[in-house]
């Protein structure tokens, strides 16, 4: 370019292309990088329900079990006191008895176990919930990248870069919840 009072329209027409396409080309790169980070808080988000789901089935076949066995225990306790009500019986209610305690000692262990399964699910899906909030700004960011390339206008890329700090801030509370 020459100086500013001999400059040609098609000089100025190539000056004003080629600082749009650099901008486009910054839009497309932070399009680029932000469709990765998507990616990653998607795919992280995915494994977080998974886990989620897994855990909860635990808990419910915990909750079954524990269920299981205190009706073992119930239904020991009471062929104890029939077995008390026999001639000799005595000796076979004690060891009703002492099934049914066990059956009951060995129910609350798997009750402990069951509450830790439904905690696990519980901090899943807090951490999927993150990583879930992360896409969403994410997206956000990748929809304001298109519009500035799309308007032309630089205010919509300078506000994706908001949105896409948002959402990766809610995908590392993800790991660190």
């Amino acid at each position: 370019m020459q100086d500013g009072a001999n400059v040609e329209p098609q000089e100025i027409s190539e000056s004003i292309e080629k600082a749009g396409e650099r901008n486009e080309k910054k839009i497309g790169l932070t399009m680029a990088i932000v469709a990765v980070l998507l990616a990653l808080a998607t795919m992280l988000g995915h494994r977080m329900h998974t886990e989620e789901i897994v855990a909860l089935t635990k808990a419910t076949d915990q909750w079954n079990y524990y269920q299981a066995k205190n009706n073992r225990s119930r239904d020991y306790a009471r062929d104890a006191k029939i077995a008390h009500l026999l001639a000799n019986g005595d000796q076979l209610s004690e060891e009703f008895k002492k099934e049914s305690d066990n059956q009951k000692t060995g129910a609350e262990e798997v009750r402990k176990q069951a509450e830790e399964k439904e905690k696990e699910s519980e901090a899943a899906s807090k951490k999927a919930n993150q990583f879930d909030t992360s896409e969403i700004f994410l997206e956000v960011a990748i929809v304001l990248c298109s519009i500035a390339l799309l308007t032309g206008a630089r205010a919509f890329w300078l506000v994706s870069f908001a949105s896409s700090i948002v959402g990766v801030v809610f995908a590392v509370r993800g790991f660190i919840t």
